[in-house]
C-alpha cells in the first residue's frame, strides 16, 4: 500500500481541516438559538429591571423564534443572580441582566466578598434602559422646590428621614449624594420594597424618598405626593415640568439603568447576534414608547459601551460610599 502523499494533496487536506471548525462555528451561530434561552433577572418579579427584561424578552422571542424565559434570582442586592450567571454554561443559552447595584454599587460595598468578578466573569452585551430616581416628599413638608427643601432641612438638621428599599441601593445613595452636595442631614430608613416605601411615604411615616421613577409617579400625578426633582441631568420626557436635581445641585447624576451580560467565554458570534437583535428591539418605536410610559429611555449600545458604563458607575459610587462611610454588616 502506497502511503506517500503529494504536497498539493497535503495542503488541500490541511485547508479542509482548518475550514471545518470555522464552518461549524459559523453554522452554530446561524442556527442559534436552537432552544429557549434563560435570562436571569437578579431581582424579584414586578420591579423595574424585571419589567424591562420582560418587554425585551418578549420581542426577542418573536424575532429569534425561540423563547427568552425570565428566571428571577433575587437576593443580596442582585449578587445572587449575577453570581449564578457567572457560573452558568457559556453556550449562549443563559444570559442575564445587570444594574447599578450589581455593576456599580456592590463592588464598592462587598469588595473582596463580592461573589463574582464584575468584568472578568462576563461578556457585556448591551445597555437596555435608563430611568431617573424621583425626589418626592410628603405634603406636610413646607417646600415647593429643591431650594426650599434644602433650606428647610438646614433649619431642621436631622429632624426628617428619607426612605429607601435597602442599604446600598441607588435610592439610598441618591439620598446620600443629596446630603453631601446640599450640606444637610437626614435619617435613613430602609424598607423591604419600593411598594412598602411608597405607602409609608403617602402615610407620612417617612417624609422623603428618591425612589425609582415608576413607583411614586402615579401618586405624584394623583397629588398625594409632591414631586420636586428627578436625579438625572436631564428632565424626564414623561414629566418635563419636574426639574432635574442638577439644576439646583450641579453634578448630581444618578440613574436606575440596566443591561445584559453573558458568561465569560460565550462565543463571539453568539454575542454579536444577541447584540444586534437587542439593538433592533431597543430601537423599535413600540418599545421606545412603552419605556417612555414608564419614565424610562431605551439605551441600545455596544458591548464596549455597556462595559464602560459599568466602569464609570463603580468609580462614581465609590466616592459617594467612601464619603458616607457605608459598609455592609455581615
Amino acid at each position: 500500500m502506497n502511503l506517500s502523499i503529494t504536497r498539493r494533496a497535503a495542503l488541500k487536506l490541511a485547508g479542509g481541516a482548518l475550514a471545518a471548525p470555522l464552518s461549524s462555528r459559523s453554522g452554530f451561530a446561524q442556527a442559534y438559538p436552537a432552544k429557549p434561552v434563560t435570562v436571569i433577572v437578579p431581582f424579584g418579579a414586578g420591579g423595574t429591571t424585571d419589567l424591562v427584561g420582560r418587554i425585551i424578552c418578549e420581542k426577542l422571542t418573536l424575532r429569534m423564534g425561540k423563547g427568552f424565559i425570565i428566571e428571577n434570582r433575587a437576593g443580596a442586592g442582585g449578587n445572587t443572580g449575577v453570581a449564578a450567571l457567572s457560573h452558568a454554561a457559556n453556550d449562549g443559552y443563559t444570559i442575564g441582566m445587570t444594574t447599578p447595584s450589581t455593576h456599580g454599587i456592590n463592588p464598592n460595598l462587598y469588595k473582596e466578598k463580592l461573589p463574582f468578578k464584575p468584568f472578568e466573569d462576563f461578556e457585556f452585551l448591551s445597555l437596555a434602559s435608563s430611568q431617573p430616581n424621583f425626589l418626592c416628599i410628603h405634603p406636610s413638608i413646607p417646600a415647593q422646590n429643591v431650594a426650599e427643601l434644602i433650606a428647610y432641612l438646614k433649619a431642621n438638621p436631622g429632624k426628617e428621614n428619607f426612605g429607601s428599599s435597602g442599604i446600598g441601593t441607588s435610592i439610598h445613595l441618591s439620598g446620600e449624594l443629596f446630603m453631601q452636595l446640599a450640606g444637610v442631614k437626614m435619617q435613613h430608613v430602609t424598607y423591604r420594597s419600593s411598594g412598602a416605601l411608597v405607602q409609608d411615604l403617602i402615610a407620612g411615616n417617612v417624609k422623603i424618598s428618591f425612589d425609582n421613577f415608576t413607583s411614586p409617579y402615579p401618586h405624584y400625578k394623583a397629588g398625594t405626593l409632591r414631586g420636586l426633582a428627578v436625579t438625572t441631568t436631564e428632565r424626564a420626557k414623561i414629566a418635563p415640568e419636574v426639574p432635574a436635581l442638577a439644576e439646583t445641585l450641579p453634578g448630581f447624576d444618578i440613574s436606575s439603568w440596566n443591561g445584559f451580560l453573558a458568561p465569560r467565554g460565550t462565543p463571539k458570534e453568539i454575542c454579536d447576534k444577541l447584540i444586534a437583535e437587542m439593538q433592533a428591539v431597543l430601537k423599535d418605536p413600540a418599545v421606545v414608547a412603552r419605556f417612555e410610559e414608564l419614565g424610562a429611555a431605551a439605551t441600545p449600545s455596544t458591548g464596549e459601551e455597556a462595559k464602560a458604563k459599568a466602569q464609570s458607575e463603580i468609580a462614581k459610587f465609590k466616592g459617594i460610599i467612601d464619603k458616607a462611610g457605608i459598609t455592609i454588616q455581615n
